[in-house]
């Protein structure tokens, strides 16, 4: 009979979580997880299994926790809602602030050129959360052609936590969230 676990799955997703977002796939191993956790190695892959799955995992959590984040920030949907999160992107960050790290999302993109089919089908779940609660924002206000639109803002969006992602400064973000407001603001100018 084994031991019980001593940890909680949960938290140990967050930690999990936050380690592949601030130092990359590759950087984060089951050796380097041990440390940050104090969780043995072979409880870790007997719990998640090999790191993809683990990865994939994380991905999961970290895209719940975007839905979550959104669904409070569009309630109701609206313009001034995507305003907001451009504006919150760029929006100085000080050394904990996770936004500093970019997107875990993003930096996924980036790091691995050919993901495994449960990486890619999280990355492309957590592209139609966006592109889906940007479309209905768009819509509540009766902006034309919303669903263009809410490809191109995701498009924005992607192309802003890049910067942030290179550049390891949220501010970095902030020349092209500026005219993404802009042209936001456009949209509901009446003409």
């Amino acid at each position: 009979m084994g031991r019980p676990r001593s940890f909680e799955e949960s938290e140990l997703l967050e930690a999990v979580m936050d380690a592949f977002w601030r130092h990359g796939y590759a950087a984060t191993t089951y050796r380097s997880l041990e440390t940050l956790s104090g969780v043995g190695i072979r409880s870790l892959a007997n719990t998640f299994g090999e790191k993809d799955e683990l990865f994939t995992r994380a991905l999961a959590r970290y895209r719940q926790r975007v839905a979550g984040n959104l669904a409070a920030m569009f309630d109701p949907p609206s313009v001034e809602s995507i305003v907001s999160i451009f504006e919150r992107v760029s929006s100085p960050a000080d050394e904990n602030d996770a936004r500093a790290a970019g997107c875990l999302m993003v930096n996924t993109v980036f790091e691995i050129d050919e993901p495994a089919q449960d990486i890619a089908n999280e990355i492309a779940q957590y592209r139609d959360l966006w592109r889906s609660t940007f479309q209905e924002a768009l819509e509540t206000d009766h902006v034309t052609d919303a669903e263009a639109r809410a490809e191109f803002l995701l498009g924005a969006l992607w192309g802003a936590l890049s910067q942030i992602r290179l550049a390891g400064d949220t501010t970095a973000a902030q020349p092209m969230t500026s005219v993404v407001i802009e042209t936001i603001r456009g949209w509901t100018q009446p003409r």
